[in-house]
């Protein structure tokens, strides 16, 4: 199957080769504009060009991609009921859907159903689109995950992510106060020993991680914090704030004072993102869980009820 792509460069961009735009612009690989080239798929105004030809504003560029040039598979996800998906943005490329607790981003069995992905393929069937993740949340993190429909924009968005042009924010609500309302958490992460699900500060293999926050609110016995993630390790929001002793409510993994029921307070709330080959950036929120609470909001007892 191909793709099409058809843009016309805005007024502000700025004169420069194929090769860049389609490598530093709009973050293709070398590899993807080899295929491009070798193809003879890039037209500028309507005609093939070198890949060191110039282009400026207002010139139309035209890509066609061969899906047999990605390595991909078309996902297995079991089509199940779309009913409850909540789809907060979409477009022909890409979904942000906004994930509910104790939903699984993606299935992990072949006959296995019930996951976001399982939903998003029974929202896109009959359509020559399917889901793709290029990231995910834990099962009981709620909110805003972004889902791409064909396989060419998988690698670029891989690579937007670990360029960090997307950006994501969370809310968290914490066990405790905290005596500086904005903070940074540069702790490695690494595996444990006696439990493979749990991460742990300075453990095995452990890899740098990079968080910062800033604290909206605060109740007698807890905080609520925006996070910004600068890295992507694996539970890092829970393993970071649980080794400042703010481990976050709902946690089962590393809040000693979990009690069966509560809902991990983790919510992923706003996320930023380029549109496929183009400079716009979109920003997408997604709703706050009714538990959560911010400042200034007249149902304030919501938040204070943590503390019962």
């Amino acid at each position: 199957m191909n793709w099409q792509y058809q843009r016309v460069l805005p007024p502000s961009f700025k004169t420069t080769s194929i090769r860049n735009l389609l490598q530093h612009n709009w973050a293709l690989s070398r590899k993807e504009v080899h295929f491009l080239r070798i193809n003879r798929s890039i037209l500028i105004n309507g005609h093939y060009q070198s890949i060191n030809t110039a282009v400026k504003a207002g010139d139309q560029v035209n890509l066609s991609f061969d899906s047999a040039n990605f390595s991909t598979p078309i996902p297995s996800f079991l089509p199940d009921s779309a009913a409850n998906l909540d789809i907060l943005f979409e477009t022909e490329d890409l979904i942000i859907a906004n994930k509910a607790n104790g939903v699984k981003t993606h299935s992990n069995q072949p006959n296995e159903i019930g996951s976001l992905m399982n939903h998003l393929a029974a929202h896109l069937k009959g359509t020559p689109f399917h889901p793709y993740n290029v990231h995910r949340l834990d099962q009981q993190t709620s909110g805003a995950i972004l889902v791409v429909k064909n396989p060419v924009l998988i690698p670029i968005y891989n690579r937007l992510i670990k360029t960090k042009q997307v950006h994501r924010t969370y809310l968290a609500v914490v066990q405790g106060q905290f005596s500086v309302p904005n903070g940074e958490i540069s702790l490695p992460i690494g595996e444990t020993l006696f439990d493979k699900r749990q991460r742990v500060v300075n453990g095995t293999n452990a890899a740098m991680a990079k968080t910062s926050y800033h604290v909206i609110q605060m109740s007698a016995h807890h905080s609520l914090v925006e996070i910004q993630l600068h890295t992507g390790r694996t539970h890092q929001i829970r393993v970071h704030f649980a080794s400042l002793g703010h481990p976050v409510v709902g946690d089962p993994l590393y809040n000693p004072e979990y009690h069966s029921g509560q809902r991990l307070a983790l919510h992923s709330w706003k996320i930023s993102f380029p549109l496929p080959f183009s400079s716009e950036v979109k920003t997408i929120t997604a709703p706050i869980p009714e538990h959560f609470q911010l400042k200034n909001n007249p149902t304030r007892k919501k938040f204070d009820n943590f503390d019962n």
